[in-house]
């Protein structure tokens, strides 16, 4: 059975400067229904744009998801838990990836210097391979994108020398406003464009 659920919105979480952020860190989001992200990506000579929206909070087997559909070229839903850890993608209603135990992009609270680790197990529909990472914090940043300039949270993800994320997470945004990437010679990289909260603007 799936029940969605509602819960207070992230923009009811008070704003923090910079120095704020470096000393106490900052709190997961509450996320709403109808929260949402536009990003512009690119890849080699491809590019495009990303939405993400919340649905909301869906009850699957008595657990709780925060439910993202994500449109790009194709049309699918990203399911977090309560802490954002990803868990599934999941299109037309069937599962195409997961990671078991649900893969830890963030560790709340994000804190300078924080570090954690991560071992399981990732599956779709054409492989089967066990994960071991490394996430770090670096540290807060100013980040300039098209939406605005954010203090964020530089994160940083190792598989390997070949597989490496870096992402900004921004407390007034809820999410993150930038992400580069590697896969072997691959680089990608998406920037926010524009966002809705549907409590409003936290800055």
């Amino acid at each position: 059975m799936v029940a969605l659920l509602f819960v207070p919105s992230c923009a009811s979480i008070p704003s923090q400067d910079a120095t704020s952020l470096s000393k106490s860190g900052v709190e997961r989001p509450l996320w709403t229904a109808g929260d949402r992200w536009l990003y512009a990506w690119i890849a080699g000579t491809a590019k495009g744009v990303k939405t993400s929206e919340v649905l909301g909070v869906r009850d699957v087997g008595g657990v709780q998801y925060n439910v993202l559909r994500v449109e790009t070229a194709n049309l699918y839903h990203m399911y977090y838990t309560a802490d954002l850890h990803w868990a599934a993608n999941i299109v037309e209603s069937r599962v195409v990836a997961r990671a078991t135990p649900p893969q830890p992009w963030f560790n709340w609270p994000l804190e300078p210097g924080k570090r954690w680790q991560y071992q399981g197990v990732y599956e779709d529909r054409e492989r089967k391979d066990p994960m071991r990472e490394s996430y770090r914090v670096v540290g807060v940043e100013s980040v300039d994108v098209p939406a605005g300039t954010f203090r964020a949270f530089k994160i940083v993800r190792e598989v390997d020398s070949a597989v490496v994320d870096q992402y900004w997470y921004a407390p007034n945004v809820c999410w993150y406003v930038k992400w580069v990437g590697r896969r072997g010679k691959d680089e990608f990289e998406e920037v926010l464009q524009e966002y809705k909260l549907v409590a409003g603007d936290k800055r």
